[in-house]
């Protein structure tokens, strides 16, 4: 019951990730160019300063995953937060455990296939080769036998975030708990009701959960290689290796693509986000936000559709 309800939590926390990551086979993703100051004193990780008038709001990029119990320079966030009179956190789920429990009551049992069937038995066998190999990569031999794709798709995620000792709660433990001690009112950009699209996972047919567990493998095999570069370069401050080893979920790539409930989520997230920061900057004093690396730098990201707005950026270098 325990692992079902935090698969359920993941379907949910999938809704309101980032931007995804291109695929592997396309482009490197477009970055857009913000003039590079000197803006933090401090060591640690990189902060944009964004000024209008009387009013300054000061971003935290990050990046997703950080490698557990990594050392990084939680002393700058006191000097981040310093005069603040509000934090920004980024969007969340608006989602409660009755929800879950409603989902499991009605749903759980469609988490698995037809009784007789094996999971690498209806794959393909290209993927069944690359998924036995990023199952193996995990550690997880066969707990995977009965899963639908999607589920498997989901449940690789978890398994690679548990091998690989990688989390998503920092830095945004570190500002909640620095913040609420100095009393400084905490809130997401948005909230987001997504047990609708919860729900429409389990109506996609078994080739769109086959394509979004080739999506989930591919985040495993890059994970291992870039997520610890891209997490030890976010919290100096090196901004080239962070774009150069920054992903966001292909996984997640793969379900706004074929659930239509979250299809323009991504355009919601930065227009929420771009919203709430120029809101922000029409109220005297600071503000602090947290913004995932991906959206924020973007071309027609969160940066680009503020400089248009006439908001003042100061960048730190790379």
């Amino acid at each position: 019951m325990w692992k079902a309800a935090a698969l359920s939590l993941t379907f949910v926390a999938l809704t309101v990730l980032p931007v995804p990551a291109q695929p592997a086979s396309s482009p490197e993703p477009e970055w857009t160019e913000i003039e590079s100051v000197t803006v933090h004193g401090v060591p640690g990780p990189a902060v944009w300063r964004l000024t209008r008038g009387e009013s300054e709001v000061w971003i935290l990029g990050t990046v997703g995953l950080l490698p557990r119990g990594m050392e990084w320079n939680k002393d700058s966030i006191a000097g981040l937060l310093e005069g603040a009179r509000t934090v920004l956190l980024p969007p969340r789920a608006d989602v409660g455990l009755v929800d879950i429990g409603w989902f499991l009551l009605w749903h759980g049992g469609e988490l698995s296939l037809p009784r007789g069937q094996v999971l690498e038995d209806t794959l393909p066998p290209e993927l069944r080769a690359r998924f036995i190999a990023a199952r193996t990569a995990v550690g997880n031999a066969g707990d995977y036998r009965t899963d639908i794709p999607i589920r498997a798709a989901v449940r690789l995620g978890q398994d690679f975030l548990k091998k690989a000792e990688l989390e998503y709660r920092e830095p945004r433990r570190t500002v909640e708990s620095q913040a609420s001690r100095l009393r400084i009112p905490i809130k997401p950009v948005i909230r987001f009701d997504v047990m609708d699209a919860v729900r429409d996972l389990l109506k996609l047919t078994q080739a769109q959960q086959q394509v979004c567990l080739a999506q989930a493998v591919e985040d495993v095999n890059w994970g291992f290689d870039h997520a610890a570069r891209a997490a030890r370069a976010w919290a100096v401050g090196d901004l080239a290796n962070v774009k150069a080893n920054y992903s966001e979920s292909r996984l997640f790539g793969c379900v706004i693509a074929a659930v239509e409930r979250v299809g323009d989520i991504n355009a919601r997230n930065t227009a929420e986000t771009v919203a709430a920061l120029d809101a922000a900057l029409n109220q005297p004093g600071k503000a602090v936000a947290l913004v995932a690396m991906g959206p924020l730098l973007r071309k027609d990201g969160v940066l680009a559709r503020l400089k248009a707005k006439g908001v003042t950026i100061e960048a730190p270098t790379e």
